[in-house]
């Protein structure tokens, strides 16, 4: 969702990107939480949301491990480029929440959301803010691939280094309430996007074999996802844990094939995409602004307002802010 806009883009990745901002701000207007006759909507939610974020976390490292070795940056230019490219417009986001959506924080608060470290103390130890605890999780894979993945050439040590911080995360978190549970829930999925970085055979071997296969994939993974959720298995039961993290990849595959047979070539995932990030941060403000206008027969519901109008605002105004972000940074010469 932070792809440097300096990169020449893989147009199955865009589609994907456009796709699941898609589905983030139909999930998020909760018209999944309305009934249609005997239709009930409400348990389709899961599924979008762990596709949808899971995409974002495997994008991210897969994009952050073929950028940092294309390139031949050390950590600090790697740091440098993702701060300027997130921690700036993440911050107004932050601001925003506070002053349309009317948030209030404490000082405590205030001092971990400015640091970007909620996913260590949120939501126990200090308020949450609905959405933002994406980047801070974002931040904290990057930091563990600076200093960690890099230096794991071998595939096995890249997954046994995961594991361990995985070990480890889930240790603190069980014995005091700290690092938020998502962090667990998507490292591996970061982890699998920087192992088809490195291994561009592995990935194009799965765009080779029958689509049969790959659908089969997907569907071991919906279904596993589906039963530990009909099992009641506990959120930080390593069966759940695995289940949604099968079901993430696979789909997140599937999807990916599927594009690169022919209708990633659309125009329209591009703007979509690049208005992501953004449309990210800033929807849940804006739908906020255009709740307060009359829209007619959709206003009888906020709903309806959020995903028609109000998710067409949003990814209008946020693709030229992104683009009037990024000539500033060019600018300014902090695209390095």
């Amino acid at each position: 969702m932070t792809q440097d806009p300096a990169k020449n883009k893989l147009p199955e990745f865009d589609a994907l990107r456009a796709v699941s901002i898609i589905l983030l701000l139909i999930l998020h207007s909760e018209v999944f939480s309305r009934q249609f006759g005997s239709v009930v909507l409400e348990p389709v939610g899961n599924y979008v949301g762990g596709f949808l974020l899971g995409s974002f976390y495997f994008m991210a490292g897969y994009f952050a491990d073929a950028s940092f070795r294309r390139r031949e940056r050390g950590i600090f230019a790697f740091f440098k480029s993702k701060m300027v490219r997130i921690y700036p417009p993440y911050l107004l986001a932050v601001i925003l929440f506070v002053l349309i959506l009317e948030y209030s924080m404490r000082r405590r608060d205030w001092a971990v959301y400015l640091l970007n470290l909620q996913f260590i103390f949120s939501p126990v130890f200090t308020k949450q803010l609905l959405t933002l605890w994406y980047v801070s999780v974002l931040m904290a894979f990057y930091v563990i691939f600076a200093f960690v993945f890099v230096k794991t050439l071998s595939s096995v040590k890249l997954f046994l280094s995961a594991l361990f911080i995985f070990g480890l995360a889930y240790l603190i978190n069980r014995l005091t309430g700290l690092i938020d549970g998502r962090f667990l829930e998507y490292l591996f999925i970061f982890t699998v996007g920087i192992y088809f970085s490195r291994n561009e055979k592995v990935f194009e071997w799965f765009f080779s074999i029958h689509f049969v296969f790959s659908f089969i994939f997907a569907a071991l993974g919906f279904f596993l996802f589906w039963f530990v959720q009909a099992r009641g298995y506990d959120f930080y039961s390593w069966q759940y844990f695995l289940a949604v993290d099968i079901y993430i990849l696979s789909w997140a595959l599937l999807w990916l094939r599927i594009f690169r047979a022919g209708i990633s070539g659309w125009k329209i995932w591009g703007p979509i995409s690049g208005a992501s990030y953004f449309a990210y941060l800033y929807h849940r403000p804006i739908w906020e602004i255009a709740a307060g206008f009359q829209w007619g027969i959709l206003s009888r519901d906020v709903v309806w307002v959020r995903l028609l109008p109000g998710s067409i605002i949003v990814l209008v105004v946020c693709y030229y802010s992104q683009k009037a972000y990024d000539a500033l940074i060019r600018r300014l010469n902090l695209s390095s």
